[in-house]
């Protein structure tokens, strides 16, 4: 089905948009690669009974922000609110992964009104470690795993966990993602992970399913685990990495349209 490109000003960005398929609406929000390069697949999947919409993060190579500050969830559930209310783009179903998903969460704490419900495959929920600094020291020794990877770069095998899955992204989606890395650790890191989500927030919240990784990093699980049992939400254990869209996206689909299917 034809992908339509775009640019949306919303929220002081130009974001670069792409938007597929016709039926109820489905926002898909990207990770800290902040390239929806990487939802193509994804998208593909779900656009046969959803119009889908994604977009490239704010100080993302097509989405530049000349004003960087240091990003936290709550400034991109304003800058997802601003884009869904220019499109007319509401009410959604959104699902959001790793620093994505503190994005939907923080979405459905402060505009609810916007959203049929939420997906959240492991976010970032630095805050929900057993462990202080666990993600943190895992991000700042990415390279202890270099000896084992080869013709790839260790941070992206420890979040997909398929070498072949990662080379299979367009060629011009590696680049920008690598040359979105830079503005992500100094602009998101320590800012846009440390949200946590109270039994009082997902009172007020649409209603939210989690899914966690068999192959992920183990404190990331239980930070999730633990902060779907404060909420009361579903949760669901997917074969999958830490980027679901990347390592199994036939089969997330699958599991993403049963569940927003559920709320309809």
């Amino acid at each position: 089905m034809e992908r339509k490109t775009f640019k949306t000003k919303a929220n002081g960005i130009d974001f670069y948009c792409e938007m597929q398929g016709c039926g109820p609406k489905v926002v898909l929000i990207p990770d800290g690669w902040n390239d929806c390069g990487t939802y193509e697949k994804l998208s593909e999947y779900l656009c046969d009974e959803f119009t889908v919409l994604t977009f490239d993060m704010r100080g993302g190579t097509r989405s530049m922000d000349n004003n960087p500050q240091k990003v936290t969830s709550k400034l991109l559930a304003d800058d997802v609110a601003a884009i869904m209310k220019a499109l007319d783009f509401a009410p959604a179903s959104v699902y959001g992964c790793s620093s994505g998903g503190q994005a939907a969460l923080a979405l459905g704490k402060y505009y609810p009104v916007l959203i049929r419900n939420i997906i959240v495959h492991e976010a970032a929920l630095q805050k929900d470690s057993p462990i202080q600094n666990t993600g943190f020291e895992l991000y700042k020794n990415w390279a202890t795993f270099s000896e084992y990877c080869v013709g790839v770069e260790p941070k992206y095998i420890a979040l997909v966990a398929n070498a072949d899955k990662y080379m299979a992204l367009d060629e011009e989606c590696r680049k920008r993602v690598r040359q979105n890395a830079a503005f992500w650790s100094k602009w998101y890191l320590g800012s846009v992970d440390l949200d946590s989500y109270t039994a009082e927030d997902f009172a007020k919240m649409p209603p939210v399913s989690f899914t966690v990784g068999t192959w992920s990093p183990s404190w990331l699980v239980w930070a999730n685990i633990e902060t779907a049992k404060r909420g009361a939400c579903d949760l669901t254990w997917i074969n999958s990495s830490h980027l679901p869209n990347i390592s199994c996206p036939q089969e997330y689909a699958i599991y993403l349209k049963q569940a927003i299917k559920k709320y309809m």
